[in-house]
């Protein structure tokens, strides 16, 4: 099984994270995938930006034609939906955690308008929106994410519907993602980004890494054969 080198909003050495110039960076180092973050404008327009507000001001009320005036470091834009989809298209697996979104039905719309199903993987913490997702999207993977111990990892992804869960890696065990493994679930983990870390991550066959430091993973990876 080969495991997934997903960049955490791109790759950020150079470039400030969820930008399409840290993105490219991602594709041009030879990253599987990338993740990356969605919120909705005021006027239901898609953007990449991981926090709900933007220099202050909360991004569920700006329009695009606001969020398009800002400059990240006084230099970088911050991305639509639209432009990303564009760029990974055909080169990278998309993961996209869903933020703030409401309309559901117009996401779909944009992501199917570009990409297949099998480039992308839509998570969230959000039970009930992966919920919606299974019935609105069911060719379309569906991951939950964790930040603690699930009580019962399988009840869990059972009531979400979830074919992948995306838990902290501090929080995972190989034994969790043995039980997921033999219900043909799968498993990828974040916050994985020391060497130590990856190392260990690999060792358990997990399905993806998410990691700040793509970059470790190609180092690390022909140490496991």
């Amino acid at each position: 099984m080969k495991t997934l080198n997903i960049a955490h909003r791109g790759f950020t050495r150079k470039f400030p994270d969820n930008t399409l110039e840290a993105f490219s960076a991602a594709i041009k180092l030879g990253a599987n995938g990338i993740e990356c973050d969605v919120h909705e404008t005021s006027d239901n327009h898609f953007i990449i930006f991981h926090d709900n507000d933007i220099e202050g001001k909360r991004i569920a009320e700006m329009s695009l034609a606001n969020v398009q005036q800002v400059r990240i470091r006084g230099q970088y834009r911050i991305p639509t939906l639209e432009e990303t989809l564009e760029l990974c298209h055909g080169h990278v697996l998309l993961n996209l955690e869903l933020k703030l979104v409401y309309s559901l039905d117009r996401l779909l719309e944009t992501v199917r308008a570009v990409m297949t199903p099998d480039e992308l993987l839509l998570s969230s913490f959000q039970s009930a929106l992966i919920t919606k997702l299974a019935d609105l999207a069911p060719d379309i993977r569906r991951g939950i994410l964790t930040s603690f111990p699930a009580k019962d990892a399988l009840k869990l992804m059972s009531l979400t519907r979830a074919q992948v869960m995306l838990p902290m890696f501090g929080s995972t065990t190989m034994g969790l993602v043995d039980k997921l493994h033999n219900r043909d679930l799968s498993l990828i983990v974040w916050n994985c980004n020391t060497p130590e870390d990856i190392r260990t991550a690999l060792t358990w066959d997990v399905d993806g890494i998410i990691s700040d430091n793509p970059d470790s993973f190609l180092l690390e990876l022909p140490k496991q054969k």
